[in-house]
């Protein structure tokens, strides 16, 4: 049976590839992105099943996105934009503005087969064979979070600690570096030393969104004094400042 259903995606995936004249290294950079981010919904209209794909993203994550629209459109050309809106006003009132791209599309039936098995969204050891170093560069940059110590902690690894059992060995495979789990969160995340980090993000530069480079690099930035500096730049330290002229008094 399991032979069956992985004999049936790679044909999806084969057929994807015939239809856009891609071959499959190509097409594993776009099952990267959709399998760290984006959220694919099935539903029926009279002119056939279509798949919708929704990008959201805050104002400070405008270039990450633009970048994932524009890889997106590598494969798949499509006239829908990034646009802006506004969320639901919560009870206090308040509502958070957001950036969306979304698009409806025929296309990306295969995609759906391979990452929604069962109808629900799931990281699978077939999926994830199909993958490259491409395809795990998007993924760490969508969850990586570095601390201050150096170590990473990797989120969007699954729902379960199995899916996030299967992306560990999956990256350790293509890049050697070793992680463990870490389940201080509602979902599982990777925890990855400082060696092991570095291993990684090593592999995986070359093929970084450019707008997410700041995360493949082995520098460690001091917000602290980040902050100092530009708090010097705006009012000044108050020690170099020329002196000012003393004027008479009006009255």
């Amino acid at each position: 049976m399991r032979r069956q259903v992985n004999r049936l995606l790679y044909q999806t995936i084969v057929k994807f590839c015939r239809a856009k004249k891609l071959d499959a290294a190509d097409v594993r950079g776009l099952l990267g992105l959709l399998l760290a981010d984006g959220s694919l919904v099935r539903y029926r209209c009279p002119s056939g099943g279509y798949i919708q794909l929704t990008l959201t993203a805050g104002a400070s994550e405008s270039a990450f996105l633009e970048e994932k629209v524009a890889e997106f459109r590598e494969y798949i050309p499509t006239r829908a934009q990034i646009v802006h809106y506004r969320t639901k006003p919560r009870l206090n009132g308040k509502s958070t503005s957001v950036l969306r791209f979304r698009v409806s599309t025929t296309k990306l039936r295969p995609i759906y087969n391979l990452l929604y098995p069962r109808g629900d969204r799931e990281i699978t050891q077939t999926a994830l064979d199909m993958l490259g170093a491409h395809a795990a560069a998007w993924l760490w940059a969508e969850g990586a979070r570095p601390g201050s110590d150096g170590k990473v902690e990797l989120a969007r690894v699954g729902h379960s600690l199995d899916e996030a059992v299967r992306v560990g060995q999956w990256l350790c495979v293509l890049t050697g570096a070793e992680c463990s789990l870490s389940d201080d969160y509602v979902r599982p995340r990777l925890l990855f030393e400082r060696s092991d980090a570095d291993k990684l993000k090593q592999a995986l530069k070359p093929y970084a969104p450019s707008s997410r480079l700041y995360l493949f690099s082995d520098e460690s930035w001091d917000v602290s004094t980040i902050r100092s500096a530009r708090t010097e730049l705006l009012l000044g330290s108050g020690s170099d400042q020329a002196p000012r002229t003393e004027k008479a008094a009006l009255a």
